[in-house]
């Protein structure tokens, strides 16, 4: 329910106990898994959300659960496309497609076409990204689904606008302020505020630019927030306002980093050293600025060992390596479990400490 209203924190902490518990009492039920991977998709936590889509697509596949195998393959295409892996994503998206009735599931269709959508635009492909995430309206601009349409209006009106369909977008988006109206959550009022921000004349656009970014729950979705700080960088840059747009930039580009979305840190950096801004790549070393134990479990997890595996040989409830993987993967500039072996034996050259 916190999901759903958008309270994502409380959803997080929520999902984070239901899965120690999980861990410890047996499987939780298969209809959480798409919500907590979208909950971690919203926070930032890439890596946690692709494994929460790992295990129930396997469970799904096991019981012949085909919409929960959908559900994990469409959360997972749009972590792809974000990541910059475009054709894993449209593959991702298409399985996702191909397994369910898209009149019967909805959601599944509006995620899958969400994901197609970011594959394009990261490959700058605007007309075919707003086709895709027009799928998330009707024909007539109501949300497809009552839920999972709305989180797409913002990069609706970035596509529209790149690919000169500004003002069908602009219906859709007008429309849909109209029908959340009060009841928007703050997360809905500050994607509005950008939606319109993007669609407005030049000389109309700061306004929403500012009050897309004075929502403080913005925080909590925090590649929603560097797009925000993104756009409105390249708004004041093309008015020569060049101090003002510097730290928006740098910020958004810290972000994009962190989280590993590499077509937005490109664009990102680019519009940085327009900005004259010294861009320069991280450290390459970076497992060395990690603590003796997160290295520990970093090793341990790049063999493959799960982290109930892990928490038993150092001593650790599984929650607590969890949650060291989940602060060291920004610092090595990975988003997924599945590329620390390649990163490891890139940069270690002996075992991990604690099988010496």
């Amino acid at each position: 329910m916190a999901w759903l209203l958008d309270e994502t924190p409380q959803a997080a902490r929520a999902f984070d106990a239901a899965f120690d518990r999980g861990d410890a009492h047996g499987s939780l039920p298969d209809g959480l898994g798409g919500a907590a991977a979208w909950t971690y998709v919203e926070q930032g936590r890439w890596g946690q959300a692709r494994e929460v889509c790992a295990r129930m697509a396997a469970v799904g596949a096991t019981a012949g659960l085909d919409h929960a195998v959908a559900c994990a393959a469409a959360v997972d295409a749009v972590v792809l496309a974000h990541q910059g892996d475009a054709a894993a994503a449209r593959a991702r998206a298409d399985e996702a497609l191909a397994l369910v009735d898209p009149l019967e599931s909805r959601s599944v269709l509006v995620h899958a076409r969400r994901a197609l959508g970011a594959a394009a635009a990261a490959e700058g492909a605007y007309d075919t990204a707003y086709d895709q995430l027009r799928a998330a309206f009707t024909a007539d601009g109501a949300p497809l689904h009552y839920h999972a349409s709305w989180p797409v209006l913002a990069d609706l009106a970035a596509a529209a606008v790149r690919g000169g369909r500004r003002a069908e977008a602009t219906a859709i988006v007008e429309r849909s302020a109209d029908t959340l109206g009060e009841h928007a959550s703050p997360r809905l009022r500050a994607l509005l505020s950008r939606a319109r921000a993007l669609l407005a004349a030049p000389e109309d656009a700061e306004p929403h630019f500012r009050a897309a970014l004075a929502e403080p729950a913005l925080a909590h979705w925090p590649f929603e927030r560097a797009q925000a700080l993104l756009d409105l960088a390249e708004w004041l840059r093309r008015r020569r306002r060049i101090a003002e747009a510097r730290p928006l930039l740098a910020e958004a580009l810290e972000t994009f980093r962190r989280l590993g979305a590499r077509p937005w840190a490109d664009r990102a950096r680019t519009e940085s050293r327009a900005a004259g801004l010294d861009v320069t790549a991280p450290a390459p070393d970076a497992l060395a600025e990690l603590s003796p134990q997160q290295q520990q479990i970093v090793k341990l997890a790049a063999r493959g060992l799960t982290n109930r595996e892990i928490g038993e040989k150092l001593f650790l409830s599984p929650r607590t390596v969890g949650s060291h993987l989940y602060r060291s993967f920004p610092k090595l500039g990975i988003t997924a479990r599945s590329q620390l072996r390649d990163l490891v034996e890139e940069r270690c050259t002996g075992p991990a400490d604690v099988d010496r």
